[in-house]
């Protein structure tokens, strides 16, 4: 029996838009966060909710597990030079940008 993702909205992100095929689908990270985030408030409401959630309670082991469990083919320290909560940070940044930007 599957339970349902402690982090849906962060889940659909990383194991959705980065699946194991995301290289073969898309040119850069920018362009898989563009696609799922630029045109969607309500989606980077609900991320930026569970990214600041992560951000207080997860350590950077718990965010690699996170990643691995979401069957994502996204490695922070390889795909974007970032650590795990490098990563999370790194995504709250740009909600935070682009919802300044819908203002």
């Amino acid at each position: 029996m599957e339970t349902s993702p402690r982090y849906p909205a962060f889940d659909s992100l990383m194991g959705g838009a980065f699946n194991q095929d995301w290289r073969d689908e898309w040119s850069s990270v920018d362009e898989v966060l563009s696609e799922a985030l630029d045109n969607y408030p309500a989606t980077r409401s609900a991320l930026l909710y569970e990214l600041l959630r992560i951000r207080e309670t997860c350590s950077e082991a718990d965010v690699v597990d996170l990643l691995e469990s979401m069957g994502s083919g996204f490695r922070p320290e390889i795909d974007a030079q970032l650590s795990a909560l490098g990563w999370v940070d790194h995504l709250v940044e740009r909600i935070n940008a682009l919802d300044i930007t819908d203002e």
